[in-house]
């Protein structure tokens, strides 16, 4: 009876533990406001997607530029110029050659009013583009804010994961002890060792679960989530 009671003191003993260090994780504390700017500052600038929409507002912005100046293309001016004295032509005595410079400027007025509706063409063009381009950095943000919660709350599981196989071990070394000294049943101890099994296999799966969460986020950062500070 005494070893009973023993065995259940030292299993309430390890199980008030690993509440206690259960109720003590948090991932609140993990969480910087100040840190997820940084990321999704680290995210704008190196993202491919974001150069890409940057690219497209540049481009329209060339066009605007290219709109107004195409306005020239509506004006042409001529000009003839005539060294020498003023002559008649023999077989046409109504034509004269005169000296000088003659000058001409000739409007299309098709394409002179065509142009303003181009450049207010461009100009919309322009605004899509920057709608989209700020679509795009809400939705980046957010996605950033979704991976980095994700990864914060993958490493608690992998602590409290940790603190689980170590209060396990405790409890194993425990009862391997009585169990050879004679003082617990196979059963009992089997039990345990089953117990610190299962709880080795969800570390290693609370591992490769915190590897993937970083490799998401890092995805986005276009760097090593270790080079943001």
């Amino acid at each position: 009876m005494k070893k009973k009671r023993g065995f259940l003191f030292l299993l309430f003993f390890n199980l008030l533990f690993t509440f206690k260090c259960y109720s003590q994780e948090t991932i609140i504390p993990e969480l910087s406001t100040n840190y997820v700017e940084k990321l999704i500052d680290t995210a704008i600038a190196n993202y491919p997607k974001v150069k890409a929409y940057q690219y497209r507002i540049n481009i329209a912005k060339n066009a605007i530029t290219k709109s107004k100046f195409s306005l020239l293309e509506s004006v042409t001016v001529s000009y003839v110029y005539q060294p020498g004295t003023v002559t008649i032509d023999p077989v046409n005595p109504t034509t004269s050659y005169f000296k000088g410079l003659q000058a001409g400027v000739f409007l299309n007025l098709g394409t002179l009013f065509e142009k303003p509706f181009l450049t207010n063409q461009a100009k919309q063009e322009l605004a899509i583009a920057k709608t989209d381009q700020l679509d795009y950095l809400s939705g980046l943000r957010t996605e950033v804010k979704k991976r980095y919660y994700t990864y914060v709350l993958r490493l608690a599981e992998l602590k409290l994961q940790t603190t689980a196989v170590q209060t396990s071990e405790l409890a194993l070394k425990d009862i391997k002890y009585k169990f050879e000294k004679g003082e617990e049943t196979f059963d009992s101890y089997n039990k345990i060792q089953t117990d610190f099994t299962n709880h080795q296999t969800s570390k290693i799966e609370a591992e490769a679960n915190l590897y993937l969460a970083k490799a998401d986020l890092e995805e986005l950062l276009g760097t090593k989530l270790e080079n943001v500070k």
